[in-house]
Order: C-alpha cells, then structure tokens, then sequence
C-alpha cells in the first residue's frame, strides 16, 4: 500500500472511531433523522464529531497537496476539506441553510470525482461499484433530507465509507510516490 493510501486508511479509521464514539453516546442519533450533523448539536458529543470533521479535513488538505495526478484530484481534496470545516462552523440547529449547503456541495463533489475516477479507470468492477454504492447512499439521503424521522445518519455513512474506500484504492495504485498510476483517457477526453 502507498503512503499516502495508508495514511489515508488510519485517518478515516479514527474518523470512524470518533463517530461511533458519538453513536454510542448519543444512540438517539440514529432515529433523529439529522443524519451525521445530529452529533454536532450536543455539548456530549461536539468534540469527537468535530475531531472526526476536521481530522477529516486535515487528511483531505493534506491528500491535496501530495497528490499530483490526475490534475483536477488535489484541488478537489482541498475543496472537500473546506467544506468539512463549514459544516463544523455552521451547526445546523443554527445556520441550517449555510449548513446544507456545505454539505450538499460536499457530497456532490464527493460523488463527481468519484464517477470520473471511474471513468479514468476505465471502469473497474470493484471501484464501479463502490460509486454506484455511493449514487445508491446519496440518494437515499436526499430522500431522507427533509423527513422527521429516518435513516439519513446510515446512508451518509455507506456514502462516506464508500467514498472513502474508493479514494484508497485508487491512491493505491500509484508506486509509493504520492501519485495514483496515470490511466490513459480514452481518446477525445481529457483532465
């Protein structure tokens, strides 16, 4: 595995840890139907899902400025960290609008990049999947946005794990240089 894919891999095992740490706190959180930004309206669980936010941000920032290529990748990462910072700093008990905002720009992003990985790789099985998982997820999740009561919390959390996952193994490919191996567009496409 590359460094940076192994990095990545610990990192969003305490970013899971963490969020797990605020399910188990705050178990309500997954009836409440405000999916993962529930656990950031409480003082019980305000740090780990803040930690598990910006941790989450940081590996991004980070990711985004090892990663050279495909050209369009680093910058995507640097924006998606910005956007985990927001839905930190703008709790949807209070700012709901700028809130979802960020969070819809975040999981759009998410799942645009993650169909032109797939595209670059030429449509691998396992890594078409994890995006069709992803499209299934987020769906589901502007499904469950503006109802009462649901499974908004799970859903965000079969994106992100499938996001995640995808995003390894695509940095994997590359030799141990920070770079996801170069696949070969077909022709008429470009970065």
């Amino acid at each position: 595995m590359t460094k940076l894919a192994r990095n990545l891999t610990c990192g969003y095992s305490a970013v899971f840890v963490l969020l797990l740490v605020c399910i188990l706190i705050r178990p309500a959180g997954l009836a409440a139907n405000d999916g993962l930004s529930y656990f950031g309206a409480y003082a019980t669980t305000i740090v780990p899902y803040s930690a598990a936010f910006l941790l989450n941000a940081y590996m991004y920032w980070r990711a985004g400025q090892q990663v050279k290529s495909p050209k369009y990748l680093g910058p995507s990462l640097k924006i998606m960290a910005v956007m985990l910072v927001g839905l930190v700093l703008t709790p949807h008990t209070l700012l709901d609008p700028i809130h979802t905002v960020f969070g819809a720009t975040l999981f759009s992003l998410q799942l645009i990049m993650s169909a032109w990985l797939v595209i670059k790789n030429k449509f691998d099985r396992v890594d078409t999947g994890l995006v069709l998982s992803e499209l299934f997820a987020g769906l589901m999740s502007f499904y469950y946005l503006p109802k009462l009561h649901g499974l908004l919390l799970q859903w965000q959390i079969i994106f992100q794990v499938s996001f995640a996952a995808l995003l390894v193994r695509v940095l994997d490919r590359g030799k141990g240089s920070h770079r996801p191996q170069k696949v070969e567009l077909p022709a008429g496409t470009s970065d």
